[in-house]
This record gives C-alpha cells, structure tokens and sequence, in this order.
C-alpha cells in the first residue's frame, strides 16, 4: 500500500478500534479538539462562495422529497466525465453542502465533474437512513447521466469524516451502482467507540447498530479502489480508524498523512491543484481503462 506525506507511527494488526471508554469523548469530539473550526468553517463557505459563480452549474437538483435530499453540480467542460461526489462530514448531524463546494474547484478545472450532496441529518434521520439517501442520490445522478454529461462507470465517492464512513459504506453494499474509487477523508469505519460519547444523543448508537453500520465489519467492495486520507494532526483515534481500514479492506490501496492538518483544514490541500493528495485523486479518477 503507497502511503504519501509524512510518516505517522502507528502500527498495528487490529481488525477493530479499541478505545477505552474514558478516552472516547476526547478521541471523537472534535470540535473541542479543534477548537478553531468556526474560524475554519468560515474559510470553507467564504471560498465556496468564491466559486460559485464561475463553477457551480446547478444547485439544489432534487433527488428525492424531503428537504435536505439535494445537490449541487459543479460541470467540467466535455461530455461523458468523470464525476466526484463528495458527501459531507459532521457526525451526521451538521454540515451543509454549501459550506463545502469549494472542494470542486481543482477537479472540475482537471476535466472532473463534481457533486457535492446533502442528506437528512440526524436526530430526525438514522445512519441508515442517510446510506439509502445517499444510493438514492447515486441512482438519481445515473438517471441524469447524458443530461450532467458524465460517466456512469467512473463515478468516484469522496467523503469527509462522517461522510468517509458513508462513502465507504455505500460503496461496500451487495448490487450497488459501480464505484471507480472511494476517497475517505479523516473517516469514522468502525462507529463502537462513538456509543459513549455524547456525539450518540442525536445517534442513539447500540453495540449491535454501531457493528452492522461499521465498514470495518462489511465485505470490502471488490472492483473499487480505495484511499484513506488524514490530517497529521488528527487524534490518535482517527489515526486507528484508518489503520483498522487498511488491515480489513484489501481495497485499501493508499494513505495520505497530510502535513500540518487537523480534522478541518484537511480538505483545503484537497481543493489545492498543487498539493500532492489532490494530484493523487486526479490521477486515480484518470487512471480508469488504464489498469
């Protein structure tokens, strides 16, 4: 497995993330963790609204009924694209697509469409829910596909935190819609050491939910390529999280240890032409029929 940027120490065999209970709200809180977030998330939705109006294409293209079941299409020039669909973070119970398009901007100037989706959010929906939005919005984009003028057979996913864990999930489950590749940024794969923390009240995460919803414990999808990213800087827990990854699925095919990043500033190297793991992402999205 290639790994880029700089070297972290953890090494270990563990199919499963262990963490003790009392370590738990300090290993997955992040915004304590990271306190400078509202700061970060400024920076995000000042520079998506940046682009917006040379890139953004279309907003809020329906995909199902409820209000939050849309997204928004940054189109590359040309027809049958490649399409990245990124699916936003905040443990499934935050975040916004708005916040977060300025993530298209490298890929659609790559010859890359892009997606970037909401999806219900919970306490009103359940993980599950959102990984039958999230198929639902796949399904949506196929139907659309001459129309968005991309490439059904190479559609990558790409996830940030909460997002990872449902790019990864989506693209693990039996009959779905092929993925060329799956992206997971700082992503959550094994959900057992978030059920003490008080990121479950809006959850309500058991031992037996958090297991059947844990990548970790799914069939890894055979034809899909997958890369783990993470910031340097993150906890020692999202560190685990994607050794585990990478000890259970064979897919896992690369790990991006982003210098000088946290769980937030992660992605703006990702929307950066010149960082190595964005060079890295456009690459694997081009490397479709080459292999």
């Amino acid at each position: 497995m290639l790994h880029s940027g700089i070297s972290i120490s953890i090494s270990t065999d563990a199919r499963r993330v262990l963490c003790p209970v009392a370590e738990c709200e300090a290993g997955y809180n992040l915004k304590a963790a990271f306190p400078d977030f509202p700061q970060v998330l400024q920076q995000w939705q000042q520079t998506t609204a940046a682009i917006a109006d040379t890139l953004l294409t279309e907003s809020d293209i329906a995909y199902g009924d409820a209000p939050l079941q849309r997204f928004d299409f940054y189109r590359a020039d040309g027809a049958q694209r490649p399409l990245l669909v990124f699916i936003h973070g905040g443990y499934w119970q935050g975040g916004d697509k708005r916040d977060i398009g300025f993530i298209a901007a490298p890929y659609v100037k790559a010859g890359i469409s892009v997606a970037v989706i909401n999806y219900s959010l919970a306490p009103q929906a359940r993980i599950e829910d959102m990984v039958k939005e999230v198929q639902a919005c796949l399904s949506t984009i196929a139907q659309q596909a001459v129309r968005l003028g991309i490439d059904v057979n190479r559609i990558s996913l790409m996830g940030h935190s909460a997002g990872g864990h449902l790019a990864a999930f989506v693209a693990a489950q039996p009959g779905r819609m092929p993925v060329q590749a799956v992206f997971a940024i700082s992503g959550v794969f094994d959900l057992a050491p978030l059920i003490p923390t008080s990121l479950n009240k809006a959850l309500t995460l058991d031992q037996v939910r958090a297991d059947a919803l844990s990548p970790v414990l799914q069939t890894s999808p055979a034809q899909t390529r997958v890369h783990t990213i993470i910031g340097e800087l993150e906890t020692l827990q999202f560190h685990l999280q994607a050794a585990v990854m990478a000890n259970c699925w064979p897919q896992v095919v690369a790990h991006h240890v982003v210098p000088d990043t946290h769980h937030y500033t992660v992605l703006f190297p990702l929307a950066d032409a010149d960082s190595s793991v964005c060079r890295a992402v456009i690459a694997e999205m081009k490397s479709a029929g080459r292999r």
